[in-house]
């Protein structure tokens, strides 16, 4: 009968030996639960221990169970190699309780995976203790001939998933009772409807062990006709377990499987041997892909006798169905001319845990693309594309190919290269507000500037300069702040620069707008001509305490100067009105100076160009039914300094 798969191993803890890890388990500095993380090792990893010693409590759940303790391996080697070389320490430290002694495999089997095969005859498993042992998979018998499926199938099968094993079935054939081909084809079928969704199982498996009284070639005619209709209805090549001894015998060490598909083989050979003996030529030079080397194992969590195995290799990916891989691209590889972009590549897995070599093509001269690495077991890595700075500006489509295990998958992607020019930037522009007040010696005066970029600009610096001294940053409200607005003091000079830097950090020289200063001219200035029905008055709160007024309708007052900008500064109040402004000769709307409370020296109109020139501001008093009355107290205006 079909012994089991497993690795050897004792629930005894030794003080010193190998041991293998039975869930992820981290290495410390020292032995405590707050020391620093060394690394962390995979469950099924070996380690050698030194000693052990007591250290801080610790608890877990691994391996299914909860465990807890306070004391420690101290470890000095993991997977054969020295922490030395690892982390360059003497030795690390890790719970004991997440580890079990590993007996000796035999001679040679440095990298195999262990595991066991059962059936009904192991009775209730313990599969908890299975996988805590250090064992990898089961293969679990499901069916023997037409008709039979075993009672602790789908308990095995449901019990070594959740501990988390890797499951494979098998069926144990009966060509001596079911001799023609058609009965073979009928077990093929039983089999695939017992077994249900195979993808995420070890590669199903089919038992020869016994014969009839077939000839060798009626025993390989029986074999074909099974394999082949299961194949027909699932898809899945099964792999074939048998004796070096049986092949050989009764199915003549025929080559005809190992040639035609049917790479996986199952071999009993139960020997103290560092390796077993292989039909059918080595199996057609590939050899054995599982060796049951005994059918006398003793495993924690299984009373009696289980059959051990040992898979030819570190991980079973290539022998489980559905195994499967795809990848995907992160998307916005967009750079500019000269410059490069970072991405990721995601690694999407079905059961697929082998290394997946990675490779970038499809892109022209002129572009580098970096892969963080080139052969991954994660789940993701970064690309990085760099454009030369002689690329065109354009999309240029890629494909990155992922190759493990025979497949190969791909993604494809876009890399935009944009202008590498930095923006363009529209000098400062400074210029009086139409509202706001006279403070002291200084007025508001309002500063804006623009750029323009393809990729759009991600962050402006301007700074101002005052009397023809240093040039000092405005520390921007934000990085794209437009506009600020400060006050100036009267007859000082001031200036504004500006660059730009756009979103892929092309940044422009500074732009600079003229040298500018704000002065006044107070309302009895002999520049300024006044029409009848003017009156002077001294006012303690007007700019130099007085300024003039008009009640009549019609009367005016006007203003010629040479500027960029111009404001009438003018008193505020219940019983003020409204007047008519021109600017030079045209009409630019009506100002009303009423207000419920006094305001002196308010800014109540403004008038800019965008570069310095002779102007006229005419002020036409409206006469205001109730409240005719309108202030001139002075004119503001910025010139060239």
């Amino acid at each position: 009968m079909l012994a089991s798969l497993g690795v050897l191993a004792t629930p005894v803890q030794a003080a010193s030996g190998t041991y293998v890890a039975n869930c992820d388990a981290r290495l410390r500095a020292s032995a405590s639960t707050g020391a620093s993380v060394i690394d962390v090792v995979s469950a099924g990893a070996s380690v050698t221990v030194s000693g052990q010693v007591s250290g801080s409590s610790w608890s877990a759940t691994c391996g299914g169970s909860d465990v807890s303790g306070s004391n420690w391996h101290v470890i000095t080697a993991v997977g054969g190699k020295s922490t030395s070389s690892l982390y360059g320490k003497a030795s690390v430290y890790a719970a004991d309780g997440l580890f079990s002694v590993a007996t000796s495999p035999p001679a040679g089997s440095g990298g195999y995976l262990n595991g066991i095969d059962v059936s009904k005859w192991q009775g209730t498993i313990d599969w908890a203790k299975v996988r805590s042992a250090g064992y990898r998979f089961a293969i679990v018998k499901a069916t023997e001939g037409v008709g039979y499926t075993d009672p602790k199938w789908t308990t095995n099968r449901s019990g070594a998933r959740a501990a988390g094993l890797m499951v494979g079935a098998y069926h144990f054939a009966r060509p001596d009772a079911n001799t023609t081909l058609t009965q073979a084809r009928q077990e093929a079928a039983w089999f695939a409807s017992q077994i249900g969704p195979m993808n995420g199982m070890v590669v199903p498996a089919l038992d020869l062990e016994v014969r009839g009284s077939q000839t060798a070639a009626e025993l390989v005619a029986w074999t074909k006709a099974w394999l082949g209709e299961f194949y027909a209805r699932t898809g899945v090549k099964a792999m074939i377990y048998t004796s070096p001894s049986f092949w050989r015998t009764y199915l003549g060490d025929s080559r005809w499987f190992a040639d035609n598909g049917y790479k996986t083989l199952w071999v009993a050979h139960w020997t103290p041997a560092s390796s077993p003996s292989v039909p059918a030529s080595n199996w057609g030079g590939r050899g054995w892909t599982f060796w049951q080397y005994t059918s006398d194992g003793t495993v924690p969590g299984i009373s009696g006798r289980v059959d051990l195995n040992r898979y030819n290799g570190s991980d079973l990916t290539p022998v489980i169905v559905g195994a499967d891989f795809s990848l995907g691209l992160a998307a916005g590889f967009t750079t500019d001319e000269g410059g490069d972009v970072a991405g990721s590549v995601s690694i999407q897995r079905s059961w697929f845990t082998l290394p997946v070599s990675l490779a970038v093509s499809g892109l022209p001269a002129g572009f580098t693309a970096t892969l963080g690495a080139t052969s991954t077991k994660a789940n993701s890595t970064t690309l990085d594309i760099s454009a030369a700075s002689s690329v065109a500006p354009g999309d240029y489509a890629f494909t990155v190919t992922g190759t493990a295990n025979g497949l190969k998958r791909t993604a494809s992607g876009t890399v935009t290269v944009v202008d590498g020019e930095p923006p363009v930037v529209v000098a400062p522009r400074s210029y009086l507000s139409g509202s706001g007040q006279l403070i002291a010696s200084s007025i508001a005066v309002r500063t804006t500037w623009s750029a323009s970029d393809p990729a759009g600009v991600g962050l402006y610096a301007t700074e101002r300069q005052s009397n023809g001294g240093s040039w000092m940053d405005k520390g921007l409200a934000t990085p794209t702040t437009t506009s600020l607005t400060e006050r100036l003091t009267f007859g000082s000079t001031f200036r504004y620069r500006t660059r730009a830097t756009d979103t892929f950090d092309n940044t422009s020289n500074f732009a600079a707008g003229p040298t500018l200063k704000a002065v006044r001219t107070q309302q009895y200035a002999k520049s300024i001509k006044y029409s009848s029905g003017w009156t002077g008055v001294y006012k303690s709160k007007a700019s130099g305490g007085s300024l003039r007024y008009a009640k009549r309708a019609g009367a005016w007052a006007s203003y010629t100067f040479t500027g960029r900008s111009v404001a009438w500064v003018a008193y505020k109040g219940p019983n003020r009105g409204r007047a008519d402004v021109y600017i030079d000769g045209v009409k630019r709307g009506t100002i009303n100076t009423y207000a419920t409370t006094y305001q002196a020296r308010a800014v109540v109109f403004a008038a800019n160009w965008a570069k310095s020139g002779k102007h006229t501001i005419r002020i036409v008093v409206k006469g205001t039914a109730g409240h005719p009355r309108v202030d001139l107290d002075l004119f503001v205006r910025l010139i060239s300094g």
